[in-house]
């Protein structure tokens, strides 16, 4: 199921009431899964709000004050107001720059986040793959095995019956050369497996370098 942005700023809202930071990774963690690219549009939209609560509101001057100094008063009044805009003006201005920068910041770091996961992702099915060759290639060393000894068998008894007739000599000689036949092409199996276990040994390695 996508997580939605409403859901994430429940994670973030919690994570604030409990005092700790809500961090991508803590978000993440508190989710229990999502895209951190996901996460981060949705905690910076979070933050945005949170800015805009917490920027305090202008009131205006005392009615006593305004009707006290009259003219002078205004004019005062709306030179201080027209220099207090500048100033946060500028202010707000250099915090968009900061948090323009910030955004971009995070987002190269989200993207990495999620190359580097699906990186590991990708190692996770490759060292699944390698352990099923590898078991593969077990399971044939013990038939080879297997299939040496009956045919150390066979061959034993071939030529027991080789010294018995000479007709059954004859058919005891093709059934030592079919058992190691089977032998050699069991053996070529053997060592086919073991070269494409090297290989994704290999590839593996160089993928984590």
């Amino acid at each position: 199921m996508a997580l939605t942005r409403d859901a994430i700023w429940q994670a973030a809202d919690a994570l604030d009431a409990e005092g700790l930071k809500p961090t991508l990774s803590a978000v993440r963690k508190r989710l229990g899964s999502g895209s951190f690219t996901t996460i981060q549009e949705a905690i910076t939209e979070w933050k945005a709000r949170r800015q805009q609560a917490a920027v305090p509101t202008h009131e205006p001057p005392p009615t006593e004050v305004a009707e006290r100094t009259a003219i002078l008063a205004g004019e005062v009044w709306t030179m201080a107001r027209s220099a207090a805009d500048r100033a946060l003006t500028g202010e707000r201005q250099q915090m968009e720059n900061e948090q323009a920068e910030l955004r971009e910041q995070t987002a190269e770091a989200v993207t990495l986040a999620d190359a580097l996961t699906d990186e590991n992702d990708k190692l996770k099915a490759e060292l699944v793959e390698l352990r099923d060759v590898r078991a593969a290639l077990d399971k044939t060393a013990t038939e080879l095995a297997e299939l040496k000894r009956k045919t150390a068998e066979e061959i034993t008894r071939t030529m027991e019956k080789a010294n018995r007739k000479d007709t059954e000599a004859i058919e005891a000689r093709k059934a030592e050369k079919a058992a190691i036949e089977r032998a050699a092409r069991a053996e070529g199996q053997f060592e086919a497996l073991k070269g494409q276990l090297a290989d994704m040994t290999a590839a593996l390695k160089g993928g984590r370098a």
